[in-house]
């Protein structure tokens, strides 16, 4: 049986709607609400695949049945998803959408459509959805997927039912992470950063990702000594590796990582995420006065680069001001 993704980041919710269609009582419309990457169209394929399945097992998809296999690779003729990488969905998407709900089954009396980042159609778009709301087909599954419930209709809130998705734990993220053959150091700082399987595997996938972990970890080796030249690094060893504003960000990220692990180290709080480099336990040794005011000073300098201040000179600043502690 496949071991999906979805399991490890939304257990219950998994666990739920396996009882839902397992009891016939799977609503016509759902509306799941979560921060990116927290499982929201994972669930909703583990739906489709759950209602298709030739071979369930214990309540779960077997991922390997000529069902699974379709659907898993899109092109399952009663399974549909709408996903557009535009800035929104518009009405023909949405017409060409109704289309196919208009039609029935092709293999069978169930039908599953799913709209990824639903808060993207446009008002016409959504107006052209609620008449499928307001009409519903009979043995259709409507699935939609947003980051910011407020973007839509009020009239789709009332009709579908709600599924609100937490932010995966970031212990399961690691986890997972790891299983796939990531470095555990490498891993821990990509699910930290990110907080989210998909896009952490793009940060480890990266050979300028890993470059700048080490960089940054020799930088911090660095100001554990207190050696003043970590001001010059910024110049000659950070701006290398963070030429656009997310490697800085990325950065300054795992600086104030760092620093977090040192605080948590100091009044001997282990915790499994914790980054496992020497700098961390020498730093850690700082008094807690001085290491709030390090993660203050890094705050600080990450509300600068927000503010058009240059990487250079906000880091620079940070330097001097980890160096005073």
């Amino acid at each position: 049986m496949a071991d999906f993704l979805i399991n490890t980041l939304q257990p219950k919710l998994v666990a739920q709607f396996a009882r839902v269609i397992d009891r016939h009582q799977l609503a016509q419309s759902y509306l799941f609400v979560g921060p990116k990457g927290a499982g929201k169209l994972a669930l909703a394929e583990w739906i489709a695949l759950r209602l298709f399945c030739q071979h369930v097992q214990d309540g779960a998809p077997c991922g390997e049945c000529p069902e699974c296999e379709r659907i898993l690779n899109h092109n399952h003729p009663d399974v549909m998803m709408l996903k557009t990488s535009a800035q929104s969905i518009k009405v023909d998407d949405i017409r060409n959408l109704k289309q196919e709900m208009s039609k029935t089954g092709v293999e069978g009396n169930q039908r599953v459509f799913i709209v990824e980042d639903a808060d993207k159609m446009t008002a016409g778009a959504a107006n052209s959805l609620l008449k499928f709301f307001e009409e519903p087909v009979p043995g259709m599954t409507v699935i939609l997927t947003a980051t910011a419930k407020n973007q839509l209709l009020p009239t789709i809130l009332s009709r579908a039912q709600v599924i609100t998705f937490q932010s995966p734990d970031r212990n399961a993220v690691i986890t997972k992470l790891e299983e796939g053959g990531a470095n555990s150091q490498l891993a821990r700082v990509a699910g930290r950063l990110t907080g989210n399987v998909s896009e952490a595997q793009e940060l480890l996938a990266s050979d300028d990702f890993q470059d700048r972990v080490n960089r940054v970890f020799q930088l911090l080796d660095r100001l554990a000594d207190h050696d003043p030249e970590s001001f010059v690094r910024v110049q000659t060893q950070l701006l290398p590796v963070a030429k656009d504003a997310e490697a800085q960000r990325q950065v300054l990220a795992l600086i104030g990582l760092a620093y977090a692990d040192a605080l948590n180290r100091h009044f001997q709080v282990n915790a499994l995420q914790q980054l496992d480099i020497p700098a961390i336990g020498i730093l850690a040794k700082l008094s807690s006065r001085q290491l709030t005011a390090s993660l203050q000073a890094i705050l600080t300098a990450q509300v600068r680069l927000t503010q058009n201040v240059t990487f250079q000179s906000a880091t620079e600043q940070l330097m001097l001001k980890l160096l005073e502690g």
